[in-house]
């Protein structure tokens, strides 16, 4: 039953997957309802693709809780669906493709991955290059993972708190979970390692959702339109709630550090890695 399940997510048939499920867990009823009405919210055009998608992440991540998955990752993408358009290659020919996530106050650190990287023949895919004028950015991100070989996730304090590579993390466990794409983490601190940290990003982050939603609020009584700043608040909401599993992620795997000094030394080891079968 687990694997039935597992495999329907992973394929995007998640109503089939709710139906099976329904057989053995009564909870499986409401997951199905949220379901169903995200959907005809969707296609009313009451709410839009982002949201749309968030609901059907939250339902998949609940329907693999029910079904008694017996590991702990965190699931809140849907890498089912075909790609519209493959994301765009440097042109090496290569057959290894990497995708870098990482926060942009961490932009010189992933320059240099990515000319390290691409100088011994990986395709790199990040969004400074590759991520199109009017693409949605959630819709790279799931297409860049599904088509690569390995993700390359920087860390730092600066990602931990950063509501984009929460997500991309997210989506990277999620995918190395249910396909054969590599979750290579570096670090450039020891930050994912200590306890206060996390709780003075869970702080920072409470006050970030609040001064957000006094905002929102603001703009609301104003008679302004909130639409284009609440994907902003469920990001930050979201990573809210995850971090501590990015965390745990993060302390069960070997984390590679590449700060200063260490660039030159580590780096061999994330390209044998990414060229490792």
């Amino acid at each position: 039953m687990r694997e039935q399940i597992q495999q329907l997510i992973a394929d995007g048939r998640t109503e089939e997957a709710l139906d099976l499920l329904e057989k053995t867990s009564q909870d499986a009823v409401l997951l199905k309802a949220r379901y169903n009405n995200g959907k005809k919210q969707y296609n009313m055009g009451m709410i839009d693709f982002s949201e749309w998608n968030r609901i059907q992440n939250q339902v998949n991540y609940a329907a693999l809780e029910l079904a008694g998955s017996g590991s702990s990752p965190v699931l809140t993408t849907v890498p089912a669906q075909p790609d519209p358009v493959a994301p765009p290659v440097n042109g090496n020919g290569t057959s290894r493709k990497a995708f870098i996530s990482y926060s942009h106050k961490d932009q010189e650190v992933a320059k240099k991955v990515t000319q390290f990287l691409e100088s011994n023949q990986i395709d790199v895919v990040i969004d400074d290059d590759d991520l199109s004028a009017g693409q949605q950015i959630m819709e790279f991100i799931q297409q860049s993972i599904r088509n690569c070989d390995a993700v390359v996730t920087i860390v730092s304090a600066h990602s931990l708190q950063s509501g984009w590579v929460g997500q991309e993390s997210v989506s990277v466990m999620y995918a190395v979970w249910l396909a054969d794409t590599k979750f290579i983490p570096v670090r450039l601190d020891d930050v994912a390692f200590d306890i206060d940290f996390q709780i003075a990003a869970q702080e920072g982050l409470n006050q970030k959702i609040e001064e957000l939603d006094a905002k929102l609020a603001k703009l609301r009584q104003l008679g302004g339109n909130t639409s284009a700043f609440d994907d902003d608040r469920n990001r930050l909401f979201e990573l809210k709630n995850n971090l501590g599993k990015i965390i745990q992620r993060l302390n069960s795997v070997k984390t590679v550090d590449i700060s200063g000094p260490n660039f030159e030394i580590n780096m061999p080891k994330v390209l044998s890695s990414i060229l490792a079968k």
